[in-house]
């Protein structure tokens, strides 16, 4: 079942919106059902541009032109062997490395959960009793911004040891 829907006599023939004039009564926009075959071959007769079939998206016609000249070869290239892109260092150096670093990012995920409760902290302490609030005010707001800013230079400083740390893998 298809659906055609009549435009009104507002649209603009540059298909442009243009606000109808206010009235009292709204208008109605009217949709008629026609039947399948009915709105198929209506559309079809519409949108077929001239010359053509017809046949949509199925197979064509018209008789297709062979290749001039031999079919295509496709030639399978085995893949280029490279060498690794920096040599690994030894085992014993790279585990204590792994476990500086990750004892360093544990250290630092803490130090986000800590900024993470003073915030909270901060935004709730309009709502708490008088006392918590003074306690608050005194001792978690004057240390919040520096911790954040110790939080922002230790991540920029383990950015920049990691980039410098590749750069000499690369050489």
């Amino acid at each position: 079942m298809a659906l055609a829907v009549h435009t009104s006599r507002w649209s603009s023939p540059l298909n442009q919106v243009s606000l109808p004039p206010r009235s009292r009564k709204p208008k109605l926009l009217l949709i008629k059902c026609q039947e399948a075959e009915e709105a198929s071959d209506e559309a079809a007769a519409a949108d077929a541009p001239p010359g053509s079939s017809g046949v949509g998206f199925g197979p064509s016609t018209a008789p297709k032109q062979k290749r001039a000249g031999r079919a295509a070869v496709i030639r399978r290239r085995a893949p280029v062997q490279q060498q690794p892109i920096a040599p690994r260092p030894a085992a014993g150096d790279q585990d204590e490395k792994g476990r500086n670093e990750s004892a360093f990012l544990v250290t630092w995920l803490g130090l986000g959960v800590v900024i993470l409760a003073q915030g909270l902290t901060l935004s709730a302490s309009g709502f708490l009793p008088e006392e918590w609030d003074r306690f608050i005010v005194k001792y978690v707001y004057p240390t919040f911004t520096p911790t954040v800013g110790f939080f922002l230079a230790g991540t920029v400083a383990y950015g920049v040891l990691k980039y410098l740390q590749n750069q000499q893998l690369d050489k």
